[in-house]
């Protein structure tokens, strides 16, 4: 073994920032052999790599960007281990992260001074430049080469254990590697017969909540009636595979296919599962999602697997039974999936911007607050609306520093009018991840402590879909919120999902009518019925009301009325950004336009 003291090495470059001088000259042996290290730093300045050098670590080389060369070269076992400049945010590496840290040779990733993010992503150690010593960098690549190590050998493990497994235990069926090799082998005899094939990916709807409400035996025998289901209907020589916990597939082959629309064969095998389901006298009703795609010239079995889950995320996307692949759509997935790796990078960098759309009390026309609506200024496809990017921060992990952003922005611009002498409050929209997040209470705190802002001036909207995937910790979030003072609003109300015992038991303070009742009110009959009664339920409980989708002044004075409280929509105003809003205040033209 090496061994090297530091007490004698002077430092070469005192310029360096945050790194503890005093700590790399204290008096410490290496035990580490570096003879075999080959170690790379990414970094757009020198500060790592003469850190390294002063502490007698070798680097073998030193790049300023993660390129396609640099990417070879780590393919070719150029190096074994990489070290990166954490300050220019995780969305820089996140490619690197993805190719070298998640997947075999797993080759370890140490950061100097990033975020908890590249933990999440695979990185192997994230230090704090003001805790970097020599000590603690020699335990960071002790410890990285030892995770490295057990990494590559548990993927071992699993790959000899997946060998092993042939069916799933509970279904029957082939698993996923069996089910892969068995499609392999029938795409290229289809190749060479010229036979056309369709493959299906097939997930169960809400079937976390089934099990979590039947119980998992339960659960068991509806995934064993399902795959039932699937093998009656496969046409002949196809096979049916279990792919997770719920999730199916199946690779139709049969000359007659093409004679039959995929949208058609689709829908057949959709009805299919659909049917109730009888367990221990118990009825179940079972929806699914699918995503299709048929057999190209060109493709293997993993191509027309990535076609069917593509297909399958889109239908997702769109909230639809099932959605057949197209090329578009697997081109608009990977626009997707690059906007969801710039979010981050936007957040930090502040490329978000808040509108506010102005909220009307109806009785004195007085206006009385705002809905903090956030919007994306991208630099390459311009104004982003929260529509396009909201989902997905929310399935990318993003959504807490998205909220936290919006939360900020808010407050503090509630605060300015506040000191102008502007009493206003704030509504921002809380995502149904966020409600469920048990730290979210606090942030809230810390936040209107630091800030000084009134509580009840910030009104936080939850949609009902959010409080009825998990009622029992909506409640405990919902109630902590309402501790603080905050205010509480349901969004979207009326829209089906939250029973009358559920919104007596949490702590609201109104209710938000969902616009599709509003827009049409004053020509549909039925809609002026469902406002009205809602108007007249809330009254009962003591809520107040904001009606959305307020477009003309016809619809106003209905409202008016029937005794709403507020309104809020395109006749007073559209969201706007802060500048035409303080424009707005001043002139309010939509009163000019009052019956």
């Amino acid at each position: 073994m090496n061994t090297r003291g530091l007490a004698s090495h002077q430092p070469s470059s005192p310029d360096q920032v945050g790194v503890d001088r005093s700590a790399i000259t204290q008096p410490h042996v290496l035990r580490l052999n570096y003879s075999k290290l080959r170690l790379l730093v990414i970094e757009t300045g020198d500060r790592i790599h003469n850190f390294c050098r002063d502490i007698s670590i070798p680097v073998l080389a030193r790049e300023m960007e993660y390129s396609d060369s640099v990417a070879k070269d780590i393919t070719a076992g150029v190096y074994n281990c990489i070290i990166l400049d954490g300050t220019r945010g995780n969305a820089a590496y996140q490619e690197i992260l993805q190719n070298v840290s998640s997947k075999p040779p797993f080759l370890p990733v140490i950061v100097i001074d990033g975020s908890l993010n590249f933990l999440r992503q695979g990185a192997s150690e994230n230090i704090a430049s003001s805790e970097l010593t020599a000590e603690r960098m020699e335990t960071a690549l002790f410890n990285a080469d030892r995770l490295c190590k057990l990494n590559n050998r548990s993927t071992i493990l699993e790959m000899e254990l997946s060998s092993l497994v042939e069916e799933d235990p509970l279904t029957a069926l082939p698993g996923r590697s069996k089910f892969r090799v068995r499609m392999a082998k029938i795409i290229a005899k289809a190749h060479e017969a010229k036979k056309p094939i369709s493959l299906i990916i097939l997930d169960l709807n809400s079937f976390k909540e089934l099990n979590e409400s039947r119980g998992h035996d339960f659960g068991d025998k509806v995934l064993k009636t399902i795959a039932g289901r699937l093998l009656k209907f496969a046409p002949r020589n196809s096979i049916v595979g279990r792919l997770g916990d719920d999730e199916f597939a199946l690779l139709a082959v049969d000359r007659d296919l093409t004679a039959i629309t995929h949208e058609k064969f689709a829908a057949e095998l959709m009805r299919e599962i659909r049917e109730p389901i009888f367990i221990d006298r118990q009825k179940t009703d079972v929806n699914a999602t699918m995503g299709l795609a048929q057999l190209d010239d060109h493709d293997t079995a993993d191509g027309l697997l990535h076609k069917s889950i593509s297909a399958l995320y889109a239908a997702k996307r769109d909230k639809v039974p099932f959605v057949v692949y197209t090329h578009e759509d697997d081109i608009e997935r990977r626009q997707q999936l690059r906007l969801a790796q710039d979010l981050p990078e936007a957040i930090a960098d502040n490329q978000l911007l808040l509108h506010f759309q102005p909220m009307l009390r109806m009785r004195d026309q007085e206006l009385i607050g705002v809905e903090a609506l956030v919007r994306w200024q991208h630099p390459k496809q311009g104004l982003l609306f929260p529509d396009s990017f909201i989902p997905l921060a929310e399935g990318s992990g993003s959504i807490q520093a998205l909220t936290e952003w919006v939360m900020k922005a808010a407050v503090k611009q509630g605060s300015l009018w506040l000191a102008e002498g502007r009493k206003l409050y704030v509504s921002v929209n809380i995502s149904a991840l966020i409600l469920h997040d048990p730290t979210f209470p606090d942030m809230v705190a810390q936040l209107l402590e630091e800030t000084n802002f009134p509580a009840a001036l910030l009104k936080l909207e939850i949609t009902e879909s959010a409080i009825i995937s998990d009622v029992y910790r909506a409640k405990e979030i919902v109630t902590r919120l309402h501790e603080l003072g905050t205010r509480l609003s349901i969004d979207d109300f009326g829209t089906g999902y939250t029973s009358l015992g559920y919104l007596r038991k949490l702590p609201v303070d109104e209710i938000k009518i969902d616009k599709s009742f509003v827009l049409n009110m004053t020509r549909v009959a039925d809609d002026e019925v469902i406002v009205r009664t809602l108007l007249d339920l809330a009254g009962n409980l003591g809520l107040s009301v904001v009606a959305e989708g307020v477009e003309d002044a016809e619809t106003w004075e209905m409202l008016d009325s029937l005794g709403c409280d507020v309104a809020q929509g395109y006749f007073m105003s559209r969201p706007i950004d802060i500048a035409t809003f303080e424009d707005w205040i001043e002139s309010q033209p939509w009163k000019q336009d009052l019956i």
